[in-house]
């Protein structure tokens, strides 16, 4: 087909090929039977915006797919009108006709040729011996640049407002670009129409049942600059005039009103009619009426001959609303390995209270999401009445089990770690009690890790039909990668060295002695659970308990052994509590247009959104305590507190305003002199290496390089060296970032909507990490000629640059930020000989993420 294609015969009809199998010869013939189907030419019938071979055979499935059916020919016809219209044609028109040559005899069908009917035939007609021409004249008409989309005649929508749900689009700079949108706009009658009904369709579920819409185009006179205007005719609306409830006996009226948002004297909307329909039945099912069912009707009723207005009154009708329904006995059938009684806490069904749907969603999702049964089924059944009159209901929750263990293994190699290998095995019904515990195993020739866990997902009560969950957690990790970290942690200057090795490329120390590979040895043991504390705001509290003890071995390699000896190890007990509130919300125009119809009530239309919030805020505050008496070695307090906040301008809706704080204090109480204060002044009292400060990279400051902000220490390298070649090289001295017992940090930027795929976001970037807590507000005076002190000082630094967001097809946004650095810090290093050296941070930095920075 293909090679029949490139001479054009663009139609052949080929038939399946035929095999022969010959038993003597023990050869198969193959053979291929079917029409070439004739000649077909397909050409463009227009003088000029001509379109290139290549991208016609992309957008005709006459030339792609080698068929000549109508279908084929009319998709051809709407793809080139795209085309044209993508490129500012908005109002092309593409018409397709056909030619035969010979033309068909009257027993060939005998159809006119260079008309649109004749291409709807030629699927159905013999053309073997003949050539086809198909044309597709285009008129196109003007090349226009859409420039503005403007709405008129109503108050109650702006062109913001359904400017996300119209297909038209006004021209961007940066259309070139996919995703990026249309370089000259995009619209269309066809478009037009549609976004003309969206408009129509808004205004009816707002209570204009009369609106209409319709569209007018303006061209500049000096330019082909065109203006769509969307002007509507409200007409009168229709307003709720009456509300009533028919059908109900065991609760009052007045009682079912009360439930209702208010409607009456508002416009009258499907979706505020839905609305009071769920919130009567969620009432009843409160209530306990099982069966009950809620419908509504609309009556018609006289025009207010004052307004003009339309008045409506609605009847809310209450079907099958019977005695009240009470659970009697709660049954449970299937289950074989797992305890009744877990099953009973897991499920919200409980004898002697009213019979819910929600509880029998709630349960079953409950134990599905146990991941014990492969099917749990909810029925009730009658088991007579109580002597007040109200009915009794037996539930019998049936649950099939599944097998309770699941277990996941494999390997591989890598240049990194070389063999490596894992075993993960989970139980999800220990005990027959719907808890959770694991093992798993992780290996290779540089990492190790075994860690289990337990998780009782039920431990306390947590509210009316919710539990708290208890996590404990045993992990032991070995690793003795850790001068990767520190490779990238260096300056620049050690070219890549940060250990001592022989020529051999085997770790020694500075007499030349073999080491073994530097090797943090951790074990970790953790305990906790959480409360919520607001539904509403998502507040929550998170206490645990924490038993970590790290461990360095082989470090005398390694150019900072100094700096990490004192925290060779480091054991930690305590406690540990985190509080997290957020209110982050999403209020983009679309969603306050779409949501507020489709809720039908007034209120926030806005939705939660952690990822790219326009309002509300989120505050976490966590405090640790690590404490001797409970096993620890060291003793301190650490407390972090980080705020966000978002912001919108009603009058700049397409600018978000987002800001972020960040404080961090603590001190060590007890073993706090680890370092020798003649070799390393004014480090007493800091905290361990694994619990100290760090900042500076895409999330936190942005002038920063990679956890390179703050105090720093001058490494002054003694001897030779090797680098990766096993060359002996001479290391200058170099300092290293050191972390510090202080946090502070302020962030602000502008995410400023570009178009729908692309937003800049301006920002500034400052704070700093900090030796102590009092240097935040009053670093100290360094004596001249010491370096030490000099680079443990911080000053504040201010970040100031620009970033782009791009959304994703995949979801979520790419971003890019620069980052210039106004301040950079200066660090004094010692030299040899004459006058100590001065190392400046670089200033400009560029970082990349798959989220906001914050």
């Amino acid at each position: 087909k293909s090679l029949l294609r490139k001479d054009d015969f663009l139609a052949p009809e080929l038939e399946e090929p035929r095999k022969v199998y010959d038993n003597e010869k023990n050869t198969i013939s193959i053979e291929l039977t079917g029409k070439a189907g004739p000649k077909v030419a397909v050409t463009l019938d227009t003088k000029k915006a001509k379109i290139g071979m290549s991208t016609l055979n992309t957008l005709l499935p006459v030339k792609r797919d080698g068929t000549l059916d109508y279908s084929a020919i009319v998709e051809g016809e709407r793809r080139l009108e795209n085309y044209y219209q993508e490129h500012g044609y908005f109002f092309a028109n593409v018409t397709p006709v056909c030619s035969v040559t010979p033309p068909l005899t009257e027993a060939e069908g005998g159809v006119a040729n260079d008309t649109e009917f004749l291409c709807s035939t030629l699927s159905n007609t013999e053309l073997m011996g003949k050539s086809v021409e198909l044309k597709y004249r285009v008129d196109l008409n003007r090349q226009f640049k859409l420039t503005d989309i403007r709405l008129r005649g109503t108050s109650q929508l702006t062109i913001e407002d359904v400017r996300t749900v119209l297909e038209s689009q006004t021209a961007n700079l940066l259309g070139v670009i996919p995703l990026f949108g249309y370089g000259r706009g995009y619209t269309s009658e066809r478009l037009l129409e549609e976004d003309s009904s969206t408009i129509q369709s808004l205004m009816r579920e707002l209570g204009y049942r009369d609106a209409t819409v319709r569209v007018t185009q303006g061209v500049s006179p000096t330019a082909d600059n065109l203006i769509i205007t969307f002007i509507v005719d409200e007409g009168p609306p229709t307003v709720v005039s009456d509300v009533d409830v028919a059908g109900n006996v065991e609760i009052s009226k007045d009682k079912l009103l009360a439930q209702l948002p208010p409607i009456v004297g508002q416009n009258f909307s499907r979706a505020k009619l839905r609305n009071a329909e769920r919130k009567l039945a969620e009432y009843y099912s409160g209530e306990g009426y099982f069966d009950a069912h809620i419908s509504s009707s609309v009556v018609q009723v006289p025009d207010d001959s004052t307004t003009g207005q339309k008045l409506v009154k609605v009847v809310l009708n209450v079907e099958n609303e019977g005695k009240r329904v009470y659970i009697g006995r709660v049954l449970i059938t299937g289950n074989e390995k797992t305890k009744e009684e877990a099953i009973s806490r897991a499920i919200t069904l409980r004898p002697g209270q009213p019979l819910r749907s929600a509880d029998i969603y709630t349960s079953e999702q409950n134990l599905y999401a146990s991941d014990v049964f492969s099917n749990v089924d909810i029925k009730e059944q009658a088991a007579g009445e109580r002597p007040d009159g109200t009915r009794i209901r037996d539930v019998i929750v049936s649950v099939t089990e599944q097998a309770p263990r699941l277990a996941q293994y494999g390997g591989g190699y890598s240049t990194d770690f070389g063999l490596n290998g894992f075993f993960d095995v989970r139980h999800f019904n220990l005990m027959g009690r719907l808890w959770q515990g694991g093992a798993r195993v992780r290996w290779s020739e540089r990492q190790q890790l075994v860690q289990f866990d337990f998780v009782n997902p039920r431990f306390i009560r947590d509210g009316e039909n919710r539990f708290a969950p208890l996590t404990i957690s045993a992990q032991y990790q070995r690793d003795s990668t850790v001068t990767r970290f520190f490779r990238s942690a260096f300056d620049t200057g050690t070219f890549g060295v940060v250990q001592r090795l022989d020529e051999n490329g085997n770790p020694i120390d500075e007499f030349g002695n073999a080491t073994g590979s530097p090797t943090i040895n951790r074990l970790t043991l953790t305990a906790e659970t959480n409360r919520t504390l607001d539904i509403k705001h998502r507040s929550v509290i998170f206490v645990r308990y924490r038993f970590e003890d790290v461990r360095l071995f082989n470090t005398e390699s390694l150019l900072i052994k100094d700096l990490l000896q004192p925290d060779s190890r480091i054991r930690i007990s305590g406690f540990g509590a985190t509080y997290v509130r957020d209110t982050r919300e999403n209020c983009a125009v679309k969603n306050t247009l779409l949501q507020t119809i489709a809720k039908g009530e007034p209120g926030s239309p806005c939705r939660y959104d952690s990822a790219d919030p326009t309002r509300g805020g989120y505050l976490t505050a966590e405090y640790n305590v690590s404490i001797p008496v409970l096993g620890a070695n060291i003793g301190f307090n650490k407390f972090q507190a980080s705020y966000n906040q978002y912001y919108t301008p009603p009058q700049f809706k397409r600018v978000t305003l987002a800001g972020r704080a960040v404080l961090g204090v603590s001190n060590v109480f007890s073993r706090g002199n680890r370092f020798s204060s003649a070799e390393f002044p004014d480090l007493d009292g800091i905290l361990p290496i694994s619990e100290r400060f760090f900042a500076g990279g895409a999330n936190t400051l942005r002038g920063f390089d990679f956890e390179s902000a703050g105090p720093r220490v001058v490494i002054v390298p003694q001897g030779t060296f090797r680098n990766s070649k096993r060359e002996p090289v001479f290391l200058d001295p170099f300092t290293v970032p050191f972390g510090g017992n202080a946090l502070a940090i302020v962030n602000l930027e502008a995410r400023v909507t570009l178009s729908k795929n692309l937003r800049a976001v301006p920002f500034y970037d400052g704070g700093n990490v900090f030796r102590r807590v009092g240097d935040i507000f009053n670093p100290p005076d360094a004596p001249a000629g010491d370096v030490f002190r000099q680079n443990l000082r911080s000053l504040w630094s201010h970040t100031v640059g620009l970033g782009m967001r791009l959304r994703t097809p995949v979801g979520g946004e790419l971003g890019v930020d620069f980052g210039y650095l106004l301040n950079p810090p200066s660090f004094a290093i010692p030299q040899p000989v004459g006058p100590n050296a001065t190392y400046r941070l670089r200033q400009e930095q560029i970082h990349f993420r798959f989220s906001q920075a914050f």
